[in-house]
């Protein structure tokens, strides 16, 4: 019997024969098919279980030890006796903080963002009260204002741990150099208070910082505001792409509520590529640019939605109002933010 396979071509059955050409091919291909299962095979029988282990704090972590004053690897060095680790020490960066803070991570990326390390702690006498640590590492004292002050609770108490720092019920926030933590407690109880505010004293007493400081938060004329309404805006200051770092202030001027903002640019002439572009930006949101009656080179008013917005630049600080409930006030709190700049020499 011919058992030589059988090709169609239109309908027709003709016969051939299998070279020996292809018969080595076929071989070949065999050969190759279980090459490569035998490597897959081994490949399996070697598998390491530890590469998949959720992320935690090691001591030789690149981000802790980048500079001298990085957190070491377990918070509970910063709990007293009466607090004892409740989970291990997690550490995140860039590539998976929202599975940690997932909603907040924009923030917190915008800012630069680098480290964040977080343990749980449960009180030894009881065990069912625990707090957890956040502490994130923003690379700087402005980057960690940044957070600190755009998450700040304004009904909470301010504390002497640092410059920037406030406790609620059950928690304590604050700035210690380029570093932002966060303390929260399961319960508010005034026993699991102390417990946190001894977390972060210790941690500010034992973790070395530079003593940088922020030198805008100087910038802002006294009347009418609260150094504790002082924000900092990482990037899209009031919707626009091109405010980036840009300080507010809020003030409140004959029962109207505004808010001031400056920023330090690279140069004059960046500064007042800033002023003509915010302009242009309002003007095509349905601004109406007004004229300005005051002494001040190059500002711009424009009315927008029942508000009005004042920009100008000092040199090379970029400078404003923003979302004033009248022209007045716009323009009362943008002669004295003028006149501030001019006092301190920008």
């Amino acid at each position: 019997m011919n058992c030589s396979p059988i090709v169609h071509y239109g309908g027709n059955r003709m016969a051939r024969t299998v070279s020996k050409t292809e018969i080595y091919v076929g071989y070949t291909i065999l050969i190759v098919l279980l090459l490569i299962s035998g490597g897959i095979l081994l490949k399996q029988s070697q598998y390491n279980p530890s590469i998949f282990k959720p992320t935690t704090f090691q001591t030789e972590s690149p981000a802790l030890t980048t500079t001298p004053s990085s957190p070491p690897s377990d918070l509970i060095q910063y709990a007293p006796d009466a607090l004892t680790a409740l989970t291990p020490a997690e550490a995140f960066g860039p590539e998976n903080l929202s599975d940690k803070i997932n909603g907040k991570a924009e923030l917190y990326l915008s800012a630069g963002f680098i480290h964040l390390a977080s343990q749980r702690f449960a009180a030894k006498e009881e065990s069912g009260d625990w707090m957890e640590a956040f502490v994130y590492d923003m690379g700087s004292i402005r980057w960690s204002f940044a957070v600190y002050s755009s998450q700040r609770r304004y009904e909470a108490e301010k504390i002497e741990l640092s410059d920037f720092a406030y406790k609620t019920e059950n928690g304590l926030y604050f700035v210690h150099g380029p570093y932002y933590v966060e303390i929260i407690s399961s319960v508010a109880q005034e026993k699991m208070t102390d417990l946190m505010l001894a977390v972060g004293e210790n941690f500010a007493r034992q973790t070395a910082v530079s003593h940088e400081r922020i030198k805008e938060l100087a910038y802002f004329p006294a009347p009418y505001f609260s150094e504790d309404s002082i924000s900092l805006l990482p990037t899209n200051g009031f919707g626009f792409e091109g405010f980036d770092s840009i300080f507010t202030a809020e003030y409140a001027v004959a029962d109207e509520e505004l808010t001031a903002f400056l920023s330090q640019r690279e140069s004059f002439a960046k500064a007042a590529q800033l002023v003509q572009a915010y302009t242009s930006f309002l003007l095509a949101n349905g601004g109406n640019e007004m004229k300005l009656n005051l002494d001040i080179p190059g500002a711009r008013l424009v009315e927008i939605m029942d508000t009005y917005e004042v920009v100008f630049n000092r040199g090379s600080i970029l400078a404003g109002v923003h979302s004033a409930e009248s022209r007045k006030s716009a323009e009362q709190v943008s002669l004295i933010l003028n006149q501030k700049l001019a006092e301190i020499g920008r």
